[in-house]
C-alpha cells in the first residue's frame, strides 16, 4: 500500500543563464518558481528532502528545455498527478487466521494489512491491500439501468413517457412499467408562448384604449400562478420518479451479483447500502487491487471511477468507515464546521512557505484536534453503511484457509466499525 507518514512541500525560485547552453527564445520565462511535495515513511526530515530532490530534478528537465509544471498541486483521487493519498495514520493492523493483531505491519506473517487513515473532510477510511472492496455509486447504476433518462453522471436527461420504454427493458425489470407511470404534465413551452402573445396583444389594446395598465399586472398574475402549479407539479412528478429508480437499484445490484455467481460458482460476496449507493465485498478470496479480475469486477460492477482510480494508485481497496460530516445532524446545528481545520498540518515550518506565526499555527493545529474530538464523538451516531445480503456461488468456499478466515476476521471488523447493524442514520 502507498500511504506514507510523512509529508513536505518545497519550492525554490531559479533564473535561467543567458549563456547556458540550452538557453533561447523558445523558452516562455527566463525564471521560474518549482513547487513540489515530498513524501516519507521514515521521517519528516527524509520528507522535505524528498521534495528537493523532486524539485532539483524538476529544475534540470527545465533546463533541458521541457515545459514542466511549475507548482506541484495536490488533487483529490489522484488525478494522473503521480502524488500518493495524503491522509493521516490513526492505525496499522493485521488479519490473519488468527484475527486481529495491532503488532504492525513490520510482521511478514501477516498477509492482509490494514491502515486506518482520516482523508480531507475528516473520516475514518480502512485501507487494506488484498481483500476486494468495491465502491459502487446510485448515479453510475442509474446511467446503466435508464440509459434513456440519465447521464453519465446520473443528472436527469430526456425523460419518456412510458409507452416508449423499450420491451427490453421492461422484460428484464419487472418494476420498469410502474416506475414509469408519471407521464409528464402538458408541455410549458406552447403555454408561456400563449402568455407571451396574449400579453403583447393585451398591453397593445390598454394602450389603444387607454385602459388601466392594472388588468395586464393581473393577467400576468394569473399566467405566474398557472406556470408555477405546473412547474411544481413537474418537479414532484420528478421527484417521485426518482426516487422509484433509486429504490430499485438494490434489486439491480443484487440481480448483477446473482447473474456474477452463476457465472462464476467459485466467487463469493458481501452486499452492503451506502448512503449514495453500494457496497461489495469479494468473501472467497485475497486478491491484489492490480490484479486483472479486479478490473474486470469494477467493470462488471460498474465501480465509481474515481474510487478505481484510487485503489489503482494506492494499490489497495478503501472503504469509509465514518459518516461524512455535512450528512452529520451535528454540522447543521453548528455543533461541528462542515471543513476540518488545518487541512496542511502535516508541513512543518521549513516546509510551509506560508506566511503564517508560530502562534496561528499552533491555533490551528489546536482547533483541528478539538474537531476531531468533536466529530468522532457525534460521528458514533450513524452509522457508514447497512449490510444487505451474502451471496455464495454453488462451489461453496473452505472457510478453513487462512486467507478465508483472514477475509471473516476482517468483516467482523469492519462491520462493528461500520456500525452496520444498529438502528442508526446512515451519513
Amino acid at each position: 500500500m502507498l500511504i506514507p507518514k510523512y509529508w513536505a512541500q518545497y519550492k525554490q525560485r531559479f533564473e535561467l543563464s543567458e549563456t547556458a547552453d540550452n538557453a533561447s527564445d523558445d523558452f516562455n520565462s527566463k525564471q521560474a518558481t518549482i513547487k513540489r511535495y515530498g513524501w516519507s515513511d521514515i521521517s519528516q526530515a527524509d520528507a522535505l528532502a524528498h521534495a528537493k530532490a523532486r524539485v532539483k530534478e524538476a529544475h534540470q528537465r527545465w533546463l533541458d528545455g521541457e515545459d514542466i509544471v511549475r507548482r506541484e498541486r495536490r488533487e483529490e483521487y489522484n488525478e494522473s498527478n503521480g502524488i500518493p493519498i495524503r491522509e493521516q495514520i490513526i492505525s496499522e493492523q493485521n488479519f490473519s487466521e488468527n484475527g486481529l493483531t495491532t503488532t504492525g505491519l513490520e510482521n511478514k506473517a501477516y498477509n492482509t494489512q490494514l491502515i486506518v487513515t482520516r482523508n480531507s473532510y475528516g473520516a475514518q477510511v480502512a485501507n487494506v491491500n488484498d481483500i476486494a472492496i468495491i465502491d459502487v455509486d446510485n448515479n453510475d447504476l442509474l446511467h446503466q439501468k435508464y440509459p434513456d433518462e440519465y447521464d453519465s453522471h446520473g443528472f436527469i436527461g430526456v425523460v419518456r413517457k412510458s409507452n416508449n420504454v423499450s420491451n427490453k427493458s421492461k422484460a428484464n425489470d419487472p418494476d420498469q412499467s410502474s416506475l414509469n407511470n408519471y407521464d409528464k404534465p402538458v408541455s410549458m413551452k406552447s403555454f408561456v408562448w400563449t402568455v407571451v402573445i396574449a400579453a403583447i396583444i393585451l398591453a397593445t389594446f390598454i394602450a389603444m384604449k387607454s385602459l388601466s395598465w392594472l388588468w395586464l399586472l393581473l393577467f400576468l398574475g394569473v399566467a405566474t400562478a398557472i406556470l408555477w402549479q405546473q412547474a411544481s407539479k413537474y418537479d414532484q412528478e420528478q421527484h417521485q420518479r426518482y426516487m422509484g429508480h433509486i429504490a430499485s437499484l438494490q434489486t439491480y445490484i443484487m440481480d448483477l451479483i446473482q447473474q456474477r455467481i452463476i457465472s462464476h460458482p467459485q466467487e463469493s460476496f458481501r452486499l452492503y447500502e451506502t448512503p449514495a449507493g453500494f457496497r461489495i465485498i469479494a468473501t472467497h478470496d485475497t486478491i491484489s487491487s492490480s490484479d486483472a479480475l479486479v478490473a474486470d469486477w469494477f467493470e462488471y460492477f460498474h465501480a465509481d471511477t474515481n474510487y478505481v482510480r484510487l485503489c489503482q494508485a494506492q494499490q489497495c481497496f478503501r472503504a469509509r468507515l465514518t459518516a461524512k460530516p455535512w450528512r452529520m445532524a451535528e454540522v447543521e446545528d453548528k455543533k461541528l464546521t462542515k471543513e476540518i481545520p488545518a487541512k496542511n498540518f502535516w508541513f512543518d515550518v521549513e516546509s510551509m512557505n506560508v506566511d503564517s506565526s508560530i502562534e496561528q499555527r499552533q491555533k490551528e493545529l489546536k482547533a483541528r484536534k478539538e474537531w476531531i474530538n468533536n466529530y468522532d464523538k457525534y460521528a458514533k451516531n450513524y452509522r457508514a453503511c447497512r449490510y444487505v445480503e451474502r451471496f455464495t456461488g454453488k462451489e461453496g468456499i473452505d472457510r478453513n484457509t487462512a486467507s478465508t478466515q483472514a477475509i471473516d476476521a476482517f468483516i467482523k471488523w469492519h462491520d462493528d466499525a461500520c456500525q452496520v447493524d444498529k438502528e442508526l442514520e446512515m451519513a
